[in-house]
């Protein structure tokens, strides 16, 4: 998308930090399932090899809770930050894959959104208990994983000067990508197909090769 965001593993057994930038991948035209799945969870360029193994969730029930209270939200913010949750989890959902992501209020949750004020381009390993390196964009997605590539966790970071058009597409990545696609995918082939698409915030929905790509990584229970 037109935002710049990172994921970061951390290997939490060898207490070594990994993170994958997500700056996209190209792809000239449209790819075939397969391509695309590779692309999108082990970093494969087209017609090359994986650069990475895939994480993924250990468990098909997640839960997602927002952060209020962290710095100021600006008028209006949280009843739209509300409204992009609601509908990115519907969309989700709705994908047909063996996992459910369910929001709750408050408390701990597996993956965890943040407002933040911090300016666009801050350079998170700057920043004071950060536990991620990357250049923050209107979002910023960091995961952790044990050594067996499973997800322990997931923080969203959500600029609270992203623009109201943007932010049900920023949200749906973001939320996408927690739960293992670490790679967009770059090139105008993909701009309004794919919510993985680098350069275009133009997608709201789970569709065609984004939700095959869900319920191929997290098959449907019998």
């Amino acid at each position: 998308m037109s935002h710049r965001s990172l994921i970061a593993g951390l290997i939490l057994a060898a207490s070594a930090a990994c993170a994958q930038d997500s700056d996209g991948i190209w792809a000239e035209t449209l790819l075939d399932d397969e391509a695309f799945f590779r692309l999108a969870t082990c970093g494969a360029p087209p017609g090359r090899a994986c650069t990475s193994d895939a994480p993924r969730w250990g468990k098909s029930v997640l839960t997602l809770a927002f952060r209020s209270g962290v710095t100021d939200l600006p008028a209006g913010f949280q009843i739209r930050i509300d409204r992009a949750i609601t509908a990115a989890l519907a969309e989700i959902n709705g994908a047909g894959a063996g996992i459910t992501i369910r929001r709750r209020d408050a408390g701990p949750a597996d993956i965890t959104i943040s407002p933040t004020d911090l300016p666009e381009g801050t350079d998170m390993a700057k920043v004071p208990g950060s536990e991620a390196s990357g250049i923050l964009g209107v979002g910023f997605a960091t995961l952790w994983w044990d050594e067996t590539k499973t997800i322990t966790r997931a923080e969203i970071l959500i600029s609270t000067a992203i623009s109201q058009a943007d932010l049900p597409s920023v949200m749906l990545e973001e939320i996408t990508q927690s739960l293992g696609f670490l790679h967009d995918i770059d090139g105008p082939a993909y701009e309004g197909v794919s919510i993985l698409s680098q350069t275009s915030n133009a997608t709201t929905t789970i569709e065609g090769q984004d939700a095959a790509l869900l319920r191929w990584h997290y098959p449907p229970k019998d």
